[in-house]
């Protein structure tokens, strides 16, 4: 499917059952009980920056706060390392996106401007350590001029800074995707996935979620797994035990195949060196037949050269007159 992109992320959260489980289990404290998620609703996400640059990938929902309409900013570039610069981005975001609302009159400047909620959902390995708000990126200035500076701060949701058991006990499918997204290894899959299944199972969206996420982690599996065979099963619970058991056979291919690389890596290391201290006796053997015994000193020289070494020196067996001659480096 052609908007299942890389991160897929754009495909999960397009669904309003899904921003309604991220919202539950990830907004600021206090949010969510606020937040009437039967009006969520889907925005147009397609504008542009006053920096000229198209918007087109994140998405942008409002929702219903206490009678009043606020729009969510779900910033889904996903980077491998954090952005010192993000809060200044977000603030290019922030203002497309009400440049947006007054161009197209969706809403009335004489009633104000409605609030955003900027998230960024980031899954980089690194943690992210640097400011969400904007103020901080100013360098020291004048108090006298506090007052005039752009003040703006996104939510952070950092998948990779959760503990695996924190979001396990969790008992949400956003927060399976979560654990899932930062397995180490196959075992931890499998579980992160029996997770996901078992949240979706017992989700109030299940009808009209399970399509949904299935889609996404055979979308997900084949990306961190080339190769994988994923059962084509529409529903995640089904399929399982196929699915665990295909994983294990393709770790096992993952290991041979690993195994008979490096086999053939120490076959062809060992030819290798087989051939130099072939090459090293033979030398060995012309010199003391044609120069008699040979020192301690000329035996470890011959054991230590390389291959050219061995193979300038067996040059100049027939023609030099003596050992330091056969020995001497400093020729051209």
């Amino acid at each position: 499917m052609a908007h299942l992109h890389d991160n897929g992320y754009k495909y999960l959260f397009s669904h309003a059952e899904l921003v309604q489980e991220l919202l539950e289990a990830f907004a600021p404290p206090g949010v969510s009980a606020l937040l009437d998620y039967t009006t969520l609703r889907l925005e147009n996400g397609n504008y542009v920056t006053p920096a000229m640059k198209p918007r087109a990938d994140d998405l942008v929902w409002s929702v219903e706060l206490q009678g009043r309409r606020i729009y969510l900013y779900l910033l889904l570039e996903f980077q491998s390392t954090p952005d010192d610069t993000m809060p200044a981005r977000m603030l290019q975001y922030v203002a497309a996106l009400y440049d947006h609302l007054l161009r197209s009159k969706a809403v009335n400047p004489a009633e104000g401007l409605p609030p955003v909620l900027p998230i960024v959902l980031y899954n980089g390995d690194a943690r992210w350590r640097q400011s969400s708000e904007l103020y901080d990126l100013i360098r020291v200035h004048p108090q006298v001029l506090k007052p005039f500076q752009p003040r703006l701060k996104f939510w952070l949701l950092d998948e990779g800074a959760f503990p695996a058991a924190e979001l396990e006990d969790m008992h949400r499918v956003v927060a399976a995707i979560f654990c899932f997204e930062h397995t180490p290894d196959s075992a931890a899959a499998k579980r992160a996935i029996r997770n996901l299944a078992d949240a979706v199972a017992h989700s109030p969206f299940k009808q009209r979620i399970d399509r949904v996420v299935t889609r996404w982690i055979k979308h997900r599996l084949q990306s961190k797994m080339p190769g994988l065979a994923v059962p084509d099963a529409e529903e995640l619970t089904k399929g399982m035990e196929m699915l665990e058991t295909n994983i294990d056979r393709w770790e096992a291919q993952a290991i041979a195949r690993g195994m008979e690389q490096g086999m053939q890596q120490g076959i062809q290391k060992g030819m290798q060196t087989g051939i130099q201290q072939g090459e090293a006796l033979l030398l060995q053997r012309l010199l003391t037949r044609r120069f008699g015994a040979l020192s301690a000193t000329q035996l470890a020289n011959i054991a230590a050269a390389t291959p050219a070494q061995l193979e300038s020196w067996g040059d100049r067996v027939l023609e030099a007159a003596s050992l330091d001659e056969v020995f001497d480096d400093t020729r051209h």
